[in-house]
């Protein structure tokens, strides 16, 4: 165990909770702030509840820049881009599109799927641990398609999951339609694709039990909190302190997992890549004998559907429009017919509409650990992937703190990768994702 510090972390969404939890469990003293009235009221609130290695790949892929530039256009697309204005934004997207070579994907991808399956262990070690009531299932994820690869295609897309650790399978049609009932007799299916060991749930409410779980041993939550100064020694580059207000908390190290509000939290000490993308969901009430049974992907729309219990959670939808947090109705209204198209009508009349921000980075990997500004942490920029990566990402965290060797190759994931990485990439093998 290392030694007993004081730890401050900012952010009490599913990043820093979990990070919270990991400390607590080397034995440190840990102060949790978050600025909303409670946790999990940012992204991690409504999102698609997907924990999927199988389906975690970068957002940089090749012929990203041709659907982002078309989404200028095309009202309906999957991707929309509005510029700001900004050189910020413009310098992401030039640094976004850099990395869409296919040798960078895959290299980028390897980098991703190693943290997601570390992941999910962690989790499945929480919450064998904590017992936590929640809607969740371990059943897999299955991706529709409507089309059949070609075998050549599919043989070599399931041995490069393989290669990566995933545990995939081809499910012929009648095999689809078994697994998930319900699917509308009209929808044409060529087969699916079935990652068994991913898993799905209601990341909100594990971020409020596994919150409450760790105040009872010991964790200080402090809601309400909106950090607005940070106290850095400049010679010695170190933090010492944050503040709201009047308020002050000192502390030997402190874990921004802050989500899109860190690049300007952090601006004073650091310059972070990271930019808000906007998604959408939609939570519907259902009977237990109607719509999707599990967690669906549907290639041809790209909508993420999630079972919850007596609910159906429908995510979908990338913006690049800054923090606009505004709910676009017809992009939730968008959402809800194409479910309708694969499991028929549904009643809209308590249908639940929300946006979040996912915090990106242009290589959709998170940056986690030590940064140039002693006592300074970072555990930020999980993009789509927040619950997927968040268990393994806390880990890591951890043992960045500790100063000891990780599971993973810390240096895949720090601020300054790229000085450490160059342009290396692996060959590019083909995906069915």
């Amino acid at each position: 165990m290392s030694t007993r510090q004081v730890i401050v972390v900012v952010g009490a969404g599913v990043i820093g909770v979990t990070t919270a939890h990991a400390l607590l469990d080397e034995g440190h003293e840990v102060v949790l702030l978050e600025a909303a009235p409670a946790a999990a009221r940012g992204t991690s609130q409504a999102n698609g509840g997907f924990v999927s290695a199988g389906f975690c790949a970068p957002w940089a892929m090749p012929g990203l820049k041709r659907q982002i530039l078309s989404a200028l256009v095309k009202r309906d697309a999957p991707i929309r881009w509005r510029p700001d204005g900004s050189w910020s934004q413009l310098r992401w997207l030039r640094d976004l599109f850099a990395h869409c070579k296919a040798p960078i994907f895959a290299d980028h991808r390897q980098r991703m799927v190693r943290l997601a399956l570390l992941s999910q262990a962690q989790l499945r070690k929480t919450l064998d641990r904590t017992a936590l009531a929640l809607d969740f299932q371990a059943s897999g994820v299955l991706q529709i398609l409507r089309q059949r690869p070609e075998q050549q295609m599919l043989d070599q897309g399931l041995e490069a999951l393989q290669a990566l650790g995933i545990n995939a399978c081809w499910y012929e049609s009648d095999q689809v339609r078994a697994l998930e009932p319900f699917l509308s007799p009209t929808v044409s299916l060529a087969g699916g694709l079935y990652v068994q060991d991913d898993a799905h749930g209601d990341c909100e409410q594990f971020v409020q039990g596994l919150l409450a779980w760790n105040i009872q041993r010991g964790l200080k939550f402090e809601p309400g909190v909106r950090i607005d100064a940070l106290e850095i020694d400049r010679s010695a580059k170190h933090l010492r302190a944050v503040r709201c207000g009047t308020r002050r908390w000192d502390a030997q190290a402190f874990v921004f997992a802050t989500g899109v509000q860190s690049t300007a939290l952090l601006r004073p000490a650091l310059k972070l890549p990271v930019v808000p993308v906007k998604g959408y969901s939609v939570t519907l009430t259902v009977e237990t004998n109607q719509g999707a049974t599990g967690a669906i992907i549907d290639e041809a729309s790209k909508l993420a559907i999630a079972r919850m219990g007596g609910r159906i959670r429908l995510a979908g939808g990338a913006e690049l429009v800054g923090h606009d947090l505004k709910v676009d109705e017809q992009r939730c209204d968008q959402l809800i017919g194409q479910y309708e198209a694969l499991y028929g009508p549904v009643s809209r009349s308590q249908a639940s509409f929300w946006s979040g921000l996912r915090p990106m980075t242009p290589d959709s990997t998170p940056i986690i650990g030590a940064t140039p500004v002693r006592g300074l942490y970072l555990n930020v920029g999980h993009g789509t992937y927040g619950w997927t990566l968040a268990c393994g990402s806390a880990q890591l965290l951890a043992d960045s703190l500790a100063g000891r060797p990780a599971a993973l190759d810390l240096a895949d994931y720090a601020l300054d990768r790229s000085a450490h990485q160059g342009t290396r990439a692996s060959q590019a093998r083909p995906s069915l994702t």
